[in-house]
Formats: C-alpha cells, structure tokens, sequence
C-alpha cells in the first residue's frame, strides 16, 4: 500500500485546505495517509469533517493525526500522533493551550513587525486567516514577501528571528509528555524525520533504544529528506541514515512509517516527481 502519513493544510501552515489535500495526495497513487497539521487536529472537522467524506470517495484509507512540538534536551522535535482520538480531553487541553499562546505572539509580533519596517507591513488579515488553528512564523514570512521587503525566504527568516521577540512562551511539553499525550488518545508515537536531529547533533541511531524507553511506536523513517533539504542531505546521506535508522529501529521492534511532509501543491510536484515516489511504503 503506497503511504504518507505526513501532509499539512492550510489548518497549520500548509497552503491547501483538507479535501484539496486528500486529492491531491490520491492524484499521485497514495491510499493510506494521515493529515498532520502542527499541534492541531481542525482538519478533521474543517467543513462539517469533509475529509472523511472525500476519502470515502477517493478509497482513502484516513488516519487521523498531527504532528506535535516537543522537547528532546532542549532540542525541538516533532512527534506525529497517528490513529488518536478527536475528543480526548488531554490531547485537547493541550492543544488548546498550544493555540492561546500562539495567538497572543501573533498580535504581539505584529506590533513589533509594524514598527520596525512600517506600517500595514502585516495585517491581522493576514495573520489570523479563517480556519487557521497555530499562528506560526512562515504565516508572517510569506507577507513579508509579497510585499517585496525581503528577496527571500532565507532572509527574511533571519531577520524575523534575530528582531521579533515576543517574549510570549509557547507551551512545549518533554518529548516523554508528548508521547504520553498521544498514547492516551489512543494513538500510536511516530518520531518525525529524525534526519534533522542527527543534523543538530543527536547520534539518532543510538539515541532510539532510550525513545523507545520513553514508549515510542515508530519512526519515520521513509521522509524525502534529499528532495526537501538538498542543502543538508546528498542522495547518498539520505540513504546511509536510512539505513542505519532502519537496523537500529528493527533492533529494538519499532515500526516505521513514510511521510513526504507536503504543504503546498509545488510540494507534491517535486517530492513525487523524483525517486521518492518510487519507494514502496511500510
């Protein structure tokens, strides 16, 4: 069965609402796939719960998931909750927290991006867009660049990171907590692209028996991290870490599971039109 159990919509920061996701997703051979917006699980109920229909019609298998923030020794990681729950209570206070906070450094951050490069360089319209559920950093970035005040992503990312403080603390729980959160909706514990952690310094492969400890599920380990970060990953990096990601995590019984981590329709054309696309899924 072709899988990718990692696709965002416009609920987070992706650029497609729920029903264009599923589509776009079926259009390229995928028929078991989950909707991971960040910390948020409103793609599910976006348009009266439309994806359930749409996947119905499409011979979708849906897995209802997110993928969430968390902590691993000061280090940022993302789980990806795959099979929870649409109304555990803990899942859902947190969620909520997670989304309150958000919003109050959004309407922070646009006070301090006015007054640094102007006003009406954003606007709340464009920040708080209709369904939006995580107010996050690329939704102030893409203004900044069609309004022309930075050439590129690259560099407006710096400046928005070195001069936006909004001394607004998101709400992160320990990856334990994480996992923990997502075992009791009822879900299974997917470390997502592991990749990027080994790139900030973490030996991944070693570092798996203690997250398997913690009550990890599964790693991702089928990701296009060649196709989606060429800057960090050769084709033969990609395939050296798979590797050893895959004996370590066969070791110690975890599963595995592919995602591609589309956001945009550009996504889906250059992660499935190269030799990712190829690969069967797990």
């Amino acid at each position: 069965m072709s899988q990718d159990l990692h696709l965002h919509t416009l609920i987070s920061d992706g650029e497609l609402d729920p029903v264009s996701l599923l589509q776009q997703a079926a259009a390229r051979g995928i028929r078991e796939l989950s909707v991971t917006d960040h910390d948020a699980l409103g793609a599910y109920a976006w348009q009266d719960g439309a994806v359930f229909g749409e996947a119905k019609r499409l011979g979708l298998d849906l897995v209802v998931g997110l993928e969430m923030d968390a902590d691993m020794d000061g280090l940022e990681v993302h789980l990806l909750g795959l099979g929870v729950t649409l109304d555990d209570p803990r899942l859902a206070a947190h969620l909520g927290s997670v989304r309150q906070a958000r919003c109050e450094r959004a309407r922070r951050e646009i006070g301090i991006v006015n007054r640094l490069l102007g006003a009406g360089s954003v606007a709340e319209s464009d920040i708080f867009a209709a369904g939006r559920e995580p107010l996050m950093k690329p939704h102030f970035i893409h203004p900044l660049l069609d309004k022309g005040l930075f050439p590129t992503y690259e560099e407006a990312n710096a400046w928005y990171r070195k001069n936006v403080k909004a001394g607004v603390t998101v709400p992160k729980p320990s990856l334990a907590q994480a996992i923990g959160l997502v075992k009791g909706a009822g879900g299974s514990a997917v470390l997502a692209h592991p990749g990027y952690y080994e790139k900030a310094g973490v030996a991944m492969a070693k570092r798996l028996a203690d997250l398997a400890a913690l009550g990890l599920d599964a790693v991702e380990l089928d990701y296009p991290y060649h196709a989606c970060s060429p800057h960090l990953f050769s084709e033969q990096d990609q395939r050296v870490f798979i590797g050893a990601i895959r004996a370590a995590g066969e070791l110690l019984g975890l599963r595995f599971t592919r995602g591609s981590d589309c956001h945009t329709s550009q996504d889906f054309e250059k992660v499935y039109a190269g030799p990712w696309a190829d690969r069967s899924g797990y």
